[in-house]
């Protein structure tokens, strides 16, 4: 039976491409027989492909004489991508892109979109379908259309192989407008929207990758997108390189972490370098890296550790041994440096109760003798039924030293601090006042006397070279240990209040270092009412039935050699002289410390002072007797006692 043909509209009627503005009807037609390809062919494409030959494509690029198109310009980037989410793929959002364009008069330039640009693939299939438009039945026609379309489809698979995805997709929408159902059509097509999705995939890997993204988040990340792009296209070059880029970025990431001692981050980024398949060895690899520099590290603590114990710097020694705790896997070490900091910490390789002097760095001299005191625990302070105790010496608490320290012999001398003197330039506040205030015995009263300063006794007149020195400051006793310190090497400082009242205690709690009232043996330069001054002058208030001989200051450590000497080993430490301390002066021990350390307040203005002088009376010499200075004040009372860290 003859087709009949059915035009709904004529040639400048607007169409719906792909459906056609024409219909062949007949049961026994070819086009049924070929599942309908017929009907495509004739939908809209034989008015609009016979006028084909006056539109020719805007883009040259996009031509080629040969049937195998090569890729455009245009071709090398995908303008129509995007991703609703990283990671989620809308497929109708793809077939969109494909679909044809919207209705168009077949004059438009939208229609020479769908042309072929081989010009004569066109011119062909120009005269194809016009021989269908008038013969549609024709099986030599429809067969050389199928080959032509299949001839088509070939070079669309060339060009997707090549990365031409904008070309193939051209070619692809004018198969799809004649023949959709054209065999390997669907094949191709899916190929299409595959590797375009993965391209989108490979553009979200890197995105990550700039981002550091490159395991976490799940879902949102380099390794996520670019195993994605394998599962699409198992063949990909590109996603196979870039997992193994972002394995190295990881591993760099590891090493450059251990490098700076960040060891905890190192094996985090390793981590994430083993969730990447297939590329082990280079993370067993970087972990034997690591470990190797973890070690060099662990040595070089365990050296530092040591030299500083050697030192004497034990807060450095444990600050050195918490570096190697948190390296991890270093137990044997730090067990043994630990043993060996416990044993060396509190006495530095010293004992308790010896006695040494440091020498100095840069030249022979050495410093003033100290002795090392046994750390140890006291009640610091007198109890509330003392009638001799200031209400300043309360609450009475308890004091714990858990590290010696080494304190003075004696008081620092007129030759030790002349020393100081002539080394650092130093000048004293009396140096600044020009006079300082002295004792005079025929008022029994202290005057000021000009040109007296450090080198002076307690009346005015030179003092000798063992005298303890007089006449200087809070500051001027500062400056004296920091010196100290510097020409040593060592931490010397001035002694805390609690260690001060700790030694003049003897660790006890008695009120005096010998026990209660007066000595039975000469002990110390004390004020003693057998003592008389030059002009035979005796003290009102002083310890009973004792007496020195001296009526002033004694030299320091006069009685280094008497029978009941300090279990501690030290001298004067009740009397001859007061002696600055570090701490500053606080009305009562609320709140004070209880390591023995110094309270100090930024900005202070009075310090503490501590320990009887030659003229105190017996309450003046008590253990826990203490005294507010202002830090600018000097005369004949007050002198030095150094202490130093161990």
């Amino acid at each position: 039976m003859l087709a009949e043909l059915v035009c709904s509209r004529n040639l400048n009627t607007m169409v719906t491409p792909g459906k056609g503005i024409c219909m062949f009807a007949g049961n026994n037609s070819i086009a049924s027989q070929m599942g309908g390809s017929v009907r495509l062919i004739v939908a809209g494409l034989f008015l609009s492909v016979a006028g084909a030959a006056s539109l020719q494509p805007s883009d040259q690029s996009e031509r080629v004489s040969s049937p195998q198109i090569q890729p455009s310009e245009n071709d090398k980037a995908d303008t129509d991508r995007h991703i609703a989410r990283l990671g989620e793929v809308n497929t109708n959002e793809w077939e969109l892109d494909l679909a044809l364009p919207p209705e168009t008069s077949f004059a438009s330039s939208a229609d020479a979109d769908l042309a072929l640009p081989d010009e004569k693939q066109q011119q062909k299939l120009q005269r194809l379908i016009s021989d269908l438009a008038s013969s549609p039945e024709d099986t030599t026609t429809l067969a050389e259309l199928d080959t032509l379309l299949t001839e088509v489809l070939g070079q669309v698979s060339h060009l997707i192989e090549v990365g031409a995805y904008q070309g193939a997709a051209g070619l692809l929408a004018v198969i799809q407008s004649i023949d959709p159902n054209l065999n390997g059509f669907k094949t191709t097509q899916k190929r299409l929207l595959d590797l375009k999705q993965a391209d989108v995939l490979m553009e979200a890997a890197q995105t990550a990758i700039e981002a550091r993204k490159f395991v976490d988040p799940a879902g949102d990340n380099a390794v996520y997108y670019f195993n994605k792009t394998l599962q699409i296209d198992p063949q990909s070059q590109l996603a196979q390189q870039g997992l193994k880029r972002v394995q190295d970025v990881l591993v760099q990431l590891a090493l450059d972490s251990a490098r700076e001692l960040d060891f905890e981050m190192a094996d985090a980024w390793l981590v994430q370098a083993g969730t990447v398949p297939d590329q082990q060895k280079l993370v067993l690899d970087a972990r034997a890296e690591v470990a190797r520099i973890q070690l060099e590290r662990a040595m070089e603590l365990e050296l530092l550790a040591t030299a500083a114990m050697e030192s004497g710097n034990f807060d450095l020694a444990e600050f050195h041994l918490i570096d190697l705790v948190a390296l991890g896997g270093q137990e044997h070490r730090i067990k043994s440096l630990r043993q060996i900091l416990r044993e060396t910490r509190y006495y530095s390789g010293f004992e308790p109760g010896q006695v040494f002097s440091d020498p100095f760095l840069r030249s022979q001299d050495k410093g003033p003798e100290v002795v090392i005191i046994a750390a140890g625990s006291f009640l610091m302070g007198s109890p509330e039924k003392s009638a001799s105790a200031d209400a300043s010496e309360r609450p009475r608490h308890r004091v714990t030293m858990r590290r010696g320290f080494a304190l003075g012999v004696r008081e620092v001398t007129v030759a030790e601090f002349r020393l100081f003197v002539e080394r650092s330039g130093h000048q004293t506040a009396a140096d600044h006042a020009g006079s300082s205030t002295v004792y005079d015995e025929v008022g029994g009263r202290l005057n000021t006397r000009v040109w007296v300063n450090w080198e002076h006794d307690y009346r005015g007149k030179k003092a000798g070279p063992g005298a303890p020195v007089l006449h200087i400051d809070w500051h001027d006793a500062k400056a004296y240990v920091a010196w100290l310190a510097r020409e040593t090497g060592k931490r010397y400082r001035l002694p805390t209040e609690a260690e001060y009242e700790f030694v003049a205690r003897a660790g006890g709690n008695d009120t005096y270092w010998w026990g209660e009232g007066s000595p039975a043996e000469v002990v110390e330069n004390l004020k003693g009412e057998r003592d008389k001054s030059p002009n035979k002058r005796r003290w009102t208030t002083a310890f009973r039935r004792y007496g020195d001989t001296f009526w002033g200051p004694a030299p320091a450590g006069s009685f280094a050699d008497s029978p009941d000497r300090h279990p501690m080993g030290v001298h004067d430490i009740a009397g001859n002289v007061s002696e600055w301390t570090e701490d500053c002066w606080h009305q009562n021990y609320i709140q004070a410390p209880v390591d023995g350390s110094a309270w100090v307040n930024p900005g202070c203005k009075r310090t503490v002072v501590r320990g009887g002088y030659w003229g105190s009376a017996p309450a003046q010499s008590r253990a826990a007797f203490r005294i507010s200075a202002k830090q600018e004040t000097f005369g004949p009372v007050v002198g030095i006692r150094i202490a130093r860290d161990l």
